[in-house]
């Protein structure tokens, strides 16, 4: 006689491990927006999109031209970029294979 136990159990199991599995560790993106001299731009807008969402996060940079995003999904590609005074650094991509965790980056804004 066969039960039918092993089989939920199983299944339990691999739900289990698939959850785990899409719940890998969360990632950071930090950096400092400067301009053409290489002098720190405050108030520069940094946008970060999750491409497969499509959901877009804004942050503006510190006195220093710093900002952090924090708890970016692993597994995900982002794009970004900044802009100020309507000038626009180049697009930047996150891929989802790349291997750190936390990524320090600098944007360039040419104001010229």
């Amino acid at each position: 006689m066969r039960r039918a136990v092993p089989v939920g159990v199983v299944a339990g199991w691999l739900l289990v491990a698939g959850a785990a599995w899409g719940q890998m560790t969360p990632r950071s993106l930090t950096g400092t927006v400067v301009d053409g001299a290489h002098e720190p731009l405050r108030g520069a807008v940094v946008q970060v999109e999750n491409v497969k969402t499509e959901s877009v996060v804004t942050l503006l940079t510190d006195r220093a031209g710093h900002f952090s995003f924090k708890r970016l999904v692993s597994g995900t590609d982002y794009k970004y970029f900044a802009t100020y005074r309507g000038h626009r650094s180049k697009t930047r991509r996150l891929g989802m294979f790349d291997s750190k965790a936390d990524e320090t980056v600098s944007l360039t804004v040419k104001l010229e």
